[in-house]
């Protein structure tokens, strides 16, 4: 029953992740007015507007235009509900800890969502994740707040540098606040892994993109995605993984 309430409240997150995804990246309010048919811009009742069960019962299209509604809606709704499960279970239910790390990947997975579709690295959910990080580590431990902060400075540092030798064509100003992000969440050594992982899927996926035909070589593919996946992957596994890494180098 603990898991099915979780699931069920953490769908209704990822709904609203998709809603402040949308709306943000429209230039709208995700806390005003109801919602809306993208497409034909009709307000939809509150059974239209049910994460999961609405997309199935109206068989994927919208009531009132009957256009294909995105599999987005309920991709990311059954990703939020999965996800918090499992993050539950990696924090062994330990409330404060188990509230932070839902917190922290529901964040992850707005970004995750938000560069794959629209490009975009948005600040109205990378500055509140990092107060909440910041208050976390704050009443956690103040030695990881400090060094954490450092890694923060010298990875967005590490990525500026970036930005600059590819005149921005490969990164931007989003991926260097969201690299300051991560090294505050996770410090060392999580975040050398976390980097290593988000380039190494990053190169894969890029290459089987232009092998498929899909980008050609030098086109821009979001890296926002891969870094917030990496990001969530070491923060439950990083630590195993680097001892795995030095255990094969030594």
């Amino acid at each position: 029953m603990n898991w099915f309430f979780l699931f069920s409240l953490s769908v209704g997150i990822g709904s609203f992740i998709n809603c402040v995804v949308y709306r943000v990246n429209k230039g709208l309010s995700p806390l005003r007015g109801r919602s809306f048919c993208p497409k034909c811009k009709h307000q939809l009742a509150w059974f239209d507007n049910i994460p999961l069960l609405s997309f199935i019962l109206l068989h994927g299209k919208c009531r009132y235009c009957g256009k294909p509604i995105s599999w987005q809606y309920p991709l990311v709704e059954l990703a939020a509900g999965i996800l918090a499960v499992l993050v539950a279970q990696l924090s062994n239910y330990e409330f404060r800890v188990t509230s932070y790390n839902l917190l922290i990947s529901w964040a992850l997975l707005a970004i995750f969502v938000s560069d794959l579709l629209y490009t975009t690295i948005l600040d109205e959910i990378l500055y509140p994740t990092l107060l909440i990080v910041f208050i976390y580590l704050i009443f956690h431990s103040l030695n990881f707040l400090i060094s954490n902060f450092l890694i923060s400075l010298l990875v967005a540092g590490f990525f500026y540098f970036l930005v600059l030798v590819t005149h921005g064509k490969g990164m931007g100003l989003g991926d260097i606040k969201l690299a300051g992000l991560m090294g505050l969440i996770l410090g060392w050594p999580k975040i050398i892994v976390a980097l290593y992982l988000a380039f190494l899927t990053g190169a894969l996926v890029g290459i089987i993109l232009i092998l498929l035909g899909k980008k050609k070589f030098g086109q821009y593919i979001p890296f926002g995605p891969f870094l917030a996946g990496a990001t969530i992957l070491s923060l439950f596994y990083g630590e195993l993984i680097w001892e795995k890494i030095i255990a094969v180098l030594l």
